[in-house]
């Protein structure tokens, strides 16, 4: 009988899932930096700042594109507004000192650039002129069930048409 309730409450919580994320995302849409919940809301520069390893969402089926389809990625926010990423097929848990190793030795001129504007985050590259990138973004200030932990960073990729279409979530876990 209990294997029975798990199921069905898996199940709701599988359903409830991209709801719940499309919310959160509209949540930060509709939020500037000084207008957070008891949820959470949009992140700052200086919450951005550190290393970060995107955790595996619940329903991957709410992602309607995989640009980065690798399922192991860590990033770096610097104070200066680089981001640093890395993918791997390999689950590996770095230390602060072993990616700060790693994204090290990126050149800083090829790094892309980050900027917070309210609750979006741009990223451009210096490689590329026509690149850019719109995520919001949302930082949980409690444990979600299921799904995030207090302080993990919820991060939601614009269809490029800046309509606040989302095509792509990204959790990511502070790395410590």
């Amino acid at each position: 009988m209990k294997t029975k309730q798990m199921l069905k409450m898996l199940k709701i919580k599988r359903i409830l899932l991209p709801f719940f994320l499309v919310l959160i995302s509209l949540n930060a849409v509709g939020q500037d930096q000084s207008n957070k919940s008891s949820a959470g809301g949009p992140a700052t520069a200086h919450e951005l700042i550190g290393y970060w390893k995107m955790i595996a969402l619940p329903n991957p089926k709410v992602n309607k594109v995989n640009p980065w389809p690798q399922n192991y990625q860590w990033f770096e926010f610097t104070k200066d507004g680089k981001i640093n990423s890395m993918m791997s097929l390999e689950n590996k848990e770095y230390s602060i000192q072993e990616l700060h190793t790693v994204f090290e030795v990126f050149p800083k001129k090829r790094v892309p650039n980050y900027k917070v504007n309210g609750s979006f985050v741009t990223i451009d590259n210096p490689e590329n002129k026509n690149y850019l990138e719109i995520w919001g973004t949302n930082i949980f200030a409690k444990d979600i069930e299921g799904i995030a932990k207090k302080g993990d960073l919820m991060m939601t990729l614009d269809d490029g048409t800046q309509t606040g279409k989302v095509v792509y979530y990204r959790l990511l876990r502070r790395v410590k």
